[in-house]
């Protein structure tokens, strides 16, 4: 539990600060793509690991607004009485009744 607000404002900027480094890397690097530049003579390293043809897209599975009835097929379980682990009895008493 973090008691003090300025430890939980430090972890919100680190993290939005993260986030925004994360998507402004990538959208330099789709504004690229595969091709080499560079920035100020020094050659950007930053690049696309999977190329659109290495993409996989998993079928679209359309649910079926209608169900097929399936036949009930109940079995009664036989009832039995329950059963007892034990018998016993109150415990003494303590003392006299009052």
């Amino acid at each position: 539990m973090m008691r003090h607000p300025l430890i939980k404002t430090f972890m919100v900027l680190m993290a939005a600060l993260f986030f925004t480094v994360q998507g402004v890397s990538q959208a330099h690097a789709a504004s690229y793509a595969d091709d080499d530049h560079t920035h100020d003579g020094i050659a950007c390293d930053v690049m696309l690991m999977v190329a659109e043809k290495d993409v996989l897209t998993p079928p679209v599975i359309v649910p079926s607004p209608f169900s097929q009835p399936e036949r009930a097929d109940y079995v009664v379980a036989p009832s039995t009485a329950a059963i007892r682990s034990f018998d016993s009895r109150a415990p003494p008493p303590r003392g006299p009744p009052l």
